[in-house]
């Protein structure tokens, strides 16, 4: 198991995720709050996270390898909270070639290990304090992946007569004039 222990709060994971795996052409897909999957009954439940996280350049090449890897991808990383601390966990990548005895493509599956060790590392570092200017250091790439939540996008069209968030507003475009 890949384990990395962070200070970081429970709740900074995801968009330290985000930013982590942002710098590295990654994609977090998805995110499992299980708190609220399994309600009341699994109070341990809500100090646990999952997030699923893709890389499409060293994804393509495990499938094109072997398309059982589909049974394993998306990687998860887990962030538990213990404590004061919160622990980022994966299941290491070589240990798939394991499970569909393919010894071979271990090369291939430790880039993606590699992968995952960064983004767990770079996510588990304090959350830096704001700017002198107030502006964050990736401020000059614009909005990025970490300023939305992986749990529940807003779809472009709000029913089945396909509405616009924008129709509802009243103006029929994406910003009102003068505001």
């Amino acid at each position: 198991m890949i384990q990395v222990e962070s200070t970081n709060r429970l709740e900074e994971m995801e968009a330290a995720l985000c930013r982590a795996a942002q710098r590295h052409g990654a994609h977090l897909v998805s995110v499992t709050p299980f708190g609220v999957l399994l309600g009341e009954e699994a109070r341990h439940a809500h100090d646990a996270l999952s997030f699923s996280v893709c890389h499409a350049e060293l994804y393509g090449a495990l499938l094109a390898a072997d398309i059982r890897f589909a049974a394993l991808l998306p990687c998860r990383i887990a962030a538990v909270r213990r404590g004061d601390t919160v622990t980022l966990e994966a299941l290491p990548p070589r240990h798939f070639c394991d499970y569909l005895g393919r010894p071979d493509l271990e090369r291939l599956a430790a880039q993606m290990e590699t992968l995952l060790k960064e983004l767990m590392r770079e996510a588990a570092q304090p959350v830096p304090s704001a700017q002198p200017s107030g502006r964050s250091p990736d401020a000059a790439l614009g909005a990025h992946e970490s300023q939305m939540s992986a749990r529940r996008p807003i779809p472009p069209r709000i029913d089945g007569h396909g509405t616009k968030i924008e129709d509802m507003a009243g103006t029929g475009k994406i910003d009102a004039p003068g505001g």
